[in-house]
């Protein structure tokens, strides 16, 4: 059986090859019209296959690198809230007031969050100052932990609190020497409706006793 050689393929031009004969030519055809001789016409610089000169090459554009996401905002300037604010925590402090800390959590017994310090005159006085602030409290703590607005919580949040102790605070160091098992929010105090009152403690008592003063005056009355 006789086998067939595949027929050869047609020798193709190196693209310099094919370059240098269209230069070739463009030197002939300007020679000629000036009317002198091949070798004394001006080279001719690269062509296309069109017979037109080589557009020049143009420098790569550099690209920006890519931010992962929008550029950080300066923080706004405290609002004239936030100042008053402040100066009033200065002025009680200064005052011997008592420092407390104040949290916020879920709704339910789920973990602590800090939120900020609170200064009152007394310590009778923590529970109605927290819920007096309860609104600027809530901002706050959903600015600091937007997770606390979505699913499961929803915005139902718990307050708790406690008195500022730097000697008894639980440290890092010991937490991870307990290995978790001890939990640095087992002295906040939890805020309970209960405790939603717009008067003092001492206001409480006197009306007590007043309404009791009366009632022994007349026991009829109802």
């Amino acid at each position: 059986m006789a086998f067939l050689a595949p027929a050869p393929r047609p020798r193709v031009a190196p693209r310099s090859l094919a370059n240098a004969t269209r230069r070739a030519c463009a030197r002939t055809v300007v020679a000629r019209a000036d009317g002198g001789d091949d070798r004394s016409a001006p080279d001719v610089g690269p062509l296309t296959k069109r017979g037109k000169p080589m557009p020049e090459r143009q420098k790569p554009r550099r690209r920006k690198p890519k931010t992962n996401g929008p550029t950080e905002s300066k923080p706004a300037p405290p609002t004239a809230e936030e100042l008053t604010a402040s100066a009033r925590y200065d002025d009680i402090v200064a005052a011997g007031g008592v420092v407390f800390e104040v949290f916020v959590r879920a709704k339910g017994p789920n973990q602590w969050f800090p939120v900020g310090p609170l200064a009152v005159k007394s310590p009778r006085a923590v529970k109605r100052e927290i819920w007096a602030a309860e609104q600027p409290l809530r901002t706050a703590a959903l600015k600091m932990y937007p997770a606390l607005a979505k699913p499961p919580a929803f915005g139902n949040l718990e307050y708790g609190y406690r008195e500022r102790d730097e000697s008894s605070k639980i440290t890092e160091a010991e937490i991870r020497e307990k290995k978790g098992q001890k939990n640095p929010f087992d002295d906040v105090v939890l805020l309970t409706k209960e405790d939603d009152s717009s008067e003092s403690e001492e206001e409480s008592i006197f009306v007590k006793l007043s309404n009791s003063f009366k009632k022994a005056l007349n026991p009829y009355d109802a």
